[in-house]
């Protein structure tokens, strides 16, 4: 008898899983996909280039709920941006008749043997982590409605399958597998997820008060957990305002969580995704000799998976920081490679919003495309607000662009998602750019200092705190920190740091180079 499962539902490269309620790009990674649209999307693959009207669309997807046209409209343009569309090419509009997909669709049933592949299908990297949002159990004599909960489960399990890097399952596969009832290690093996979380609402003297905690589900082992309060009066308020607490402590958390995993993994056992996730540490390090071992991993790991674009954004941020750390001396050969990586991973994954923000990033530091690096970051952050990593990304686009203020607001925002980040000394060294800018010269060092702290061996921070000391008219410290950083960075001179800062204002390297120059830094 042939293996049966969820139906799936090929077309031009995409696939939409049924079975786990989630859509699937070319390059296997899950495309964050709002319920509506989902549905919307399913409605129209089905039909197969046959044309559904709007009254069709809305009795399919919304049913007995009433909205107006607006939501149609709002559900085919997050559709047709999730499959590479925004102009409508595929997925057509026939004026006052309605929409239809012009694409070939295959239908299949995923496969229940392990290991098998459904032929014309690109696999995702086999060790990518999975996790599902169980359902919330309400506690308590005080009535939480159960609208409240449900919503939320929901809510959060949208919120993760923002970040393309994680597997999530649809919340009402894993709503049927907690109602099932057994251990987590039995729920975690009848979902096939790695990690689960699980929560409780209860209803405290008009308070709400929600618990949620993340744990690795073969072993019960509790990776994070936190309380959470709001008032009652108003469920929706705190339900939006829990989403975003829970979504963006656990991303940090999961990714923590696997790259210890991998480390504990024989290194004769490895695939794409393990050797990104070992690329991390190294690449959080910030020295010429990490960095050099970050790029050699992020490289095993596209010639295992060429379609792995994450790792190959993550190449291009890497292979940057080995010009600005003196790893690569060719700083035109480096900067051409760099923007080269990041252009070819926004071409494939300019769904992905971590792409997004990594290769705008770059653009933006590297090349001096200003806006279309502040168009990227934008976009990044409207498609996932949680997270803590393209809040910081963007502040740097923000400091090239010459907007100190917003920077020094994306970063405290960076912070108060992800307080631990293991970037924190980049955050540091983003602030004091900010500061110098914005002509704020005691505190640029001080933010500098709090960098060097950390990371001693960066050569970013050092220099804006060079600066600020020689604008402070502190001249021992600013010649004392030069002496250091040509001790770590020979090859520091003022026309590498006029080559490779292209700042969007004449101003802002004029600046710069003034307060390295009166600090001592020779001319090069």
């Amino acid at each position: 008898m042939e293996p049966q499962g969820p139906e799936m539902l090929a077309f031009d490269g995409f696939v939409l899983d049924l079975g786990r309620g989630c859509l699937r790009g070319p390059d296997g990674g899950d495309i964050a996909l709002r319920p509506k649209a989902f549905d919307l999307l399913v409605v129209l693959v089905r039909a197969s280039g046959t044309l559904v009207s709007k009254e069709q669309l809305l009795d399919a997807v919304w049913g007995e709920v009433h909205v107006t046209e607006d939501s149609v409209f709002q559900a085919i343009r997050e559709a047709r941006r999730a499959i590479g569309d925004p102009g409508g090419r595929k997925l057509r509009s026939v004026p006052r008749r309605g929409y239809l997909l012009d694409v070939e669709v295959r239908r299949t049933r995923e496969a229940a043997r392990a290991g098998e592949q459904l032929p014309g299908l690109v696999a995702a990297p086999s060790m990518r982590p999975s996790v599902a949002v169980l359902p919330f159990r309400t506690e308590g004599r005080d009535a939480v409605p159960d609208y409240f909960a449900d919503g939320l489960v929901e809510e959060i399990t949208t919120a993760l399958s923002r970040f393309l890097w994680l597997v999530v399952v649809a919340s009402s596969s894993a709503a049927a597998a907690g109602a099932q009832g057994g251990s987590l290690p039995e729920i975690g093996h009848a979902l096939r997820v790695r990690y689960l979380v699980e929560g409780s609402v209860r209803k405290i003297t008009g308070r709400l008060r929600i618990g949620a905690r993340l744990v690795e589900a073969a072993t019960s082992r509790q990776v994070w957990a936190d309380r959470f309060d709001g008032a009652a009066e108003d469920f929706f308020a705190v339900q939006d305002n829990v989403t975003a607490a829970i979504a963006s402590a656990l991303e940090p958390r999961l990714l923590r969580a696997e790259v210890e995993r991998v480390t504990r993994k024989p290194t004769a056992d490895l695939d794409a995704y393990d050797l990104y996730l070992r690329a991390l540490p190294p690449y959080f390090a910030r020295s010429a000799a990490s960095n050099a071992e970050a790029v050699r991993l992020l490289e095993a790991a596209l010639v295992q998976d060429q379609h792995f674009h994450l790792a190959r954004a993550l190449l291009a941020r890497c292979t940057a920081s080995a010009v600005w750390l003196g790893g690569n001396p060719d700083h035109a050969g480096g900067t051409r490679r760099a923007l080269a990586l990041a252009r070819e991973a926004l071409a494939s994954g300019h769904a992905d919003p971590q792409i997004l923000a990594l290769c705008g990033h770059i653009l933006a530091v590297v090349g001096g495309e200003h806006e279309e690096a502040g168009a990227l970051l934008e976009m990044s952050l409207r498609m996932n607000p949680n997270s803590a990593d393209a809040w910081r990304l963007g502040a740097w686009v923000s400091v090239w662009s010459g907007e100190s203020d917003a920077a020094l607001a994306r970063l405290a925002e960076a912070e108060r998602l992800d307080p631990l980040s293991p970037l924190q000394a980049d955050v540091h060294s983003a602030r004091a750019a900010a500061l110098f800018f914005a002509r704020r010269f005691a505190d640029a060092a001080a933010a500098a200092r709090r960098s060097l702290a950390s990371v001693p061996s960066a050569t970013s921070p050092r220099r804006f705190l060079v600066a600020a000391l020689a604008y402070l008219g502190d001249e021992d410290g600013a010649r004392t920190e030069v002496a250091e950083l040509l001790r770590r960075q020979p090859s520091s001179s003022l026309r590498r740091s006029k080559e490779i800062n292209p700042y969007r204002h004449v101003w802002m390297i004029e600046l710069f180079l003034d307060g390295l120059r009166r600090a001592g830094l020779p001319e090069g």
